[in-house]
């Protein structure tokens, strides 16, 4: 009796799947720098549309109707947003007050500077005026293009908050549309389609990770304000808010929330301890923040590995920005949900996420 062989799927060499992955990484790319006007207001609308999708089905659920459930959410949110823009908005009013002032030490700091090197290096004073003429020359060769770019992140960012609205409104209006299409897309003849798990997951990653870091925002705030108001900094309050909404950057957030205070201690302080305590403020929070405070609020949701969450941040900073340094993290988080149910991309999941596996030796 003769036996056929059973066929099998072909496997294709390593050189050509290396090859195709390069260029489907290129592509992205490119797509993710020409396609930022549109792509960039949409991530952050999906983001909010699922952290906000609860409390409009909560509303449903009391007959108010899709469209009312939706706006009101938004009012709401909009109530709130205004509230912390008030806020911040006043004491960034009674911070521009000192900033003359701040502006004068900061030149006293650099004439003394300067003087150290005339003493310690030799700079004569010829040399030191050519050096500033040169400082000054090139600062206003740069200023041009300073301004050009402040004015297109002003732009940007007034066009991302008219759009958002719209687009959430619409994402959270046609949810039930955008789920159908996914499971008519990847429907499947042989067999079940994970679809509907892998976006609940997604759903669940995003919510969970989103209100996470707002609880995390909102703690930080509290404790870098707090600290700040103990060791008598003047506008605590200010300082405090606005380091805790640089946590929304990953890693280097802190850093960045840190250094306005610390410098302004430094140049309108007293003395050496106001720095060296608001110092160790930020030092203590972030010990704090690291060790306790964002590992049991948001855990593993994310559930990527710090070094995949530094790449993350390279690479979404050099596409998108600031903007970038924000989504990508959880954008990864979110690959990382739909690579591990899917056969073929599984390796890429494990490679994205924060657990170690080990082999059988023996």
């Amino acid at each position: 009796m003769r036996h056929h062989p059973v066929k099998q799927k072909a496997q294709h060499p390593f050189w050509l799947k290396a090859s195709v992955i390069l260029i489907g990484l290129s592509l992205l790319f490119v797509i993710l720098s020409y396609g930022k006007f549109i792509l960039m207001p949409l991530a952050f609308a999906a983001f909010l549309s699922m952290l906000l999708n609860p409390v409009v089905e909560k509303l449903e659920s009391w007959k108010v109707g899709r469209a009312f459930s939706i706006i009101i959410t938004m009012l709401m949110v909009l109530i709130v947003f205004a509230g912390i823009i008030t806020l911040i908005s006043a004491q960034f009013v009674q911070f521009a007050e000192r900033v003359p002032e701040v502006t004068e030490r900061l030149k006293e700091v650099m004439a003394d500077g300067i003087q150290f090197l005339e003493e310690t290096v030799g700079l004569s004073e010829e040399q030191r005026t050519d050096y500033l003429e040169q400082g000054l020359s090139n600062l206003i060769d740069r200023s041009g293009s300073y301004v050009s770019s402040i004015l297109g992140a002003t732009t940007s960012t007034f066009t991302l908050m008219s759009l958002l609205p719209i687009f959430v409104f619409f994402m959270l209006y046609y949810k039930e549309m955008y789920q159908t299409f996914f499971r008519k897309l990847f429907e499947r003849k042989d067999g079940p389609s994970k679809i509907d798990e892998v976006l609940d997951n997604v759903q669940d990653v995003t919510q969970n990770y989103l209100v996470g870091l707002l609880t995390v925002i909102g703690i930080l705030a509290v404790l870098n304000t707090t600290g700040l108001m103990i060791v008598g900094l003047e506008h605590a309050i200010f300082f405090g808010v606005f380091a805790s909404l640089m946590a929304i950057i990953p890693y280097i957030g802190i850093i960045i929330g840190a250094l306005p205070p610390l410098l302004f201690a430094l140049l309108l302080g007293e003395d050496l301890l106001t720095p060296v305590l608001v110092l160790a403020v930020f030092g203590t929070v972030q010990f704090l923040e690291g060790n306790f405070i964002s590992p049991r609020i948001v855990g593993s949701k994310v559930a990527i590995n710090p070094f995949m969450a530094m790449l993350a941040l390279i690479i979404g900073g050099e596409i998108w920005g600031i903007s970038g340094m924000i989504l990508f993290v959880p954008l990864i988080g979110i690959l990382r949900v739909i690579f591990t149910e899917i056969d073929g991309l599984k390796p890429y999941g494990y490679l994205l996420g924060n657990q170690i596996e080990y082999g059988d030796e023996g």
